[in-house]
């Protein structure tokens, strides 16, 4: 008799075990949260808090351009620019190497680069650049034109700057006038016959 109340005993905890399990694993189930779920609902996030920012930078800047009263454009990705001396001249393309007299500095008014220190820049236009603005302003214009160009860090060298002069994440203002305009030559030889 002793052993089959130690044997119900037994059984009657092996349910309760069991029951009680079952059910942890259902609670366990609701609290998971599918990772693509989860992932889709950190990258809205992101994606929320890089609008955040980029209207504070376009803020920063249309204040910047408002104290000096330029009459400055802005372009789908977000660029500013004013073309203040027009020519008539040859007009930058795709694939042309532009040579640059420019002036790069900060929204205070600190120079970071000009063509008077390290000379004549030269960029391969809609090419991949460190600095996409300086690209698509670039194709704006025609030799010999002068222009500015605002563009807020995603255009230029992003959050993590130069990691010389630029600091990070800062929006560059660009003084520019396009000197030349060229096709690059597919084979290139030089003085004394070398490719």
């Amino acid at each position: 008799m002793n052993f089959k109340i130690t044997y119900l005993y037994f059984i009657a905890i092996s349910i309760l075990v069991i029951a009680c399990s079952g059910g942890r694993k259902e609670q366990e189930k609701e609290k998971v949260v599918p990772y693509s779920e989860e992932k889709k609902k950190h990258r809205q996030e992101l994606l929320d808090w890089n609008k955040d920012i980029t209207q504070v930078d376009y803020v920063v800047i249309e204040k910047f351009i408002e104290r000096r009263k330029w009459d400055m454009q802005t372009s789908e990705t977000g660029l500013f620019w004013q073309i203040y001396f027009k020519t008539e001249a040859e007009k930058a393309e795709p694939n042309m190497i532009a040579v640059l007299k420019y002036t790069i500095s900060l929204l205070d008014g600190s120079v970071v680069y000009t063509s008077d220190e390290f000379g004549l820049r030269e960029i391969h236009l809609g090419h991949e650049v460190d600095e996409k603005g300086l690209s698509e302003g670039v194709l704006k214009m025609r030799k010999g034109e002068k222009a500015r160009f605002i563009a807020p860090p995603y255009l230029a060298y992003g959050v993590p700057g130069d990691g010389y002069r630029i600091p990070y994440y800062s929006s560059l203002v660009y003084d520019v006038e396009l000197v030349d305009l060229y096709f690059p030559e597919d084979e290139v030889v030089l003085e004394d016959g070398w490719y």
